[in-house]
């Protein structure tokens, strides 16, 4: 019977092999692009902000006026329209569906065995 220490010896050497797959190296470079380009930063900031400017607005019942609609959209419409943000996310899609996979191998090798109601996320939740 596996000991706990053979269980987490065996998760460094997944968590090994994670790192050397192209997702994971493709996720690394994607997010460094990004980080290092400040109109992509920014980009994102503003939407972020103003999204969060809106939400607040809406749980106050304040109203929502066209202008801020409008504005909102033009933001998303940057982020959505940058290339590095696009090819990140890509990347981070690409990354939780191995993660996904991983998961998915874990549990169906582990004989079905069912989790506590309750009992949290899997690797990929």
């Amino acid at each position: 019977m596996p000991t706990e220490q053979d269980i987490l010896d065996q998760a460094t050497k997944l968590g090994e092999l994670l790192a050397e797959h192209e997702s994971v190296k493709k996720l690394e470079s994607a997010t460094k692009a990004f980080e290092a380009d400040p109109a992509s930063r920014q980009a994102m900031t503003d939407y972020q902000q103003f999204a969060q400017t809106l939400q607040q607005k809406a749980q106050q019942g304040s109203p929502i006026e066209v202008e801020d609609k409008r504005k909102l959209e033009s933001l998303q419409q940057a982020v959505i329209t940058n290339p590095l943000l696009a090819n990140m996310q890509r990347a981070e899609m690409d990354y939780v569906d191995l993660l996904r996979k991983v998961d998915g191998a874990i549990i169906g090798a582990g004989g079905g065995v069912a989790q506590p109601a309750g009992a949290g996320p899997t690797l990929a939740g």
